[in-house]
């Protein structure tokens, strides 16, 4: 998991190129103005989900891995917990749905949670669970966006 700010932009040329691209993609759109929806960037290797909905509490959420994608989670509007972390759960989770790339499990062990504001990202790689749309400060609408990137643009940029 790695999370920072859209303001921060030097400290994007320490992360993989790919991530640097898609942090430079998010910084020069005017987010606020998307529609809601799936919007194309690369067919099925990169793409964007925009959604706008209430934040709940994280007891009434489940939380979700991925496999085939990384999710870069960036915050548009309003204020959002979002529940992680960087361990994989083996135990507990319901089946997973290859066609949506999605594995949910009711909690997550050794946990952490961060406090999203506008502008504000977090990148959660394949196999590691995230809760987001939690509330922090009650109720309220948030909008985000999150970038769908698959791991085969990641897999040269992780190794060592």
């Amino acid at each position: 998991m790695i999370s920072g700010s859209l303001t921060q932009t030097a400290f994007f040329s320490g992360l993989p190129e790919r991530l640097q691209g898609v942090l430079a993609y998010l910084a020069e759109t005017p987010l606020a103005e998307l529609s809601c929806g799936r919007h194309e960037i690369d067919g099925e290797l990169l793409f964007m989900n925009v959604m706008e909905f209430d934040t709940q509490p994280a007891e009434h959420k489940k939380a979700e891995m991925h496999r085939t994608y990384a999710d870069v989670q960036l915050l548009i509007r309003g204020v959002e917990g979002i529940e992680y972390s960087v361990l994989t759960p083996t135990e507990l989770l319901e089946p997973y749905h290859a066609d949506d790339d999605y594995q949910l499990i009711a909690d997550i062990p050794d946990k952490s949670q961060l406090r999203m504001l506008p502008g504000m990202f977090a990148v959660f790689f394949p196999g590691e669970p995230h809760k987001p749309g939690c509330q922090i400060t009650g109720s309220g609408t948030i909008k985000k966006v999150v970038v769908k990137v698959h791991h085969t643009l990641l897999k040269n940029a992780l190794s060592i």
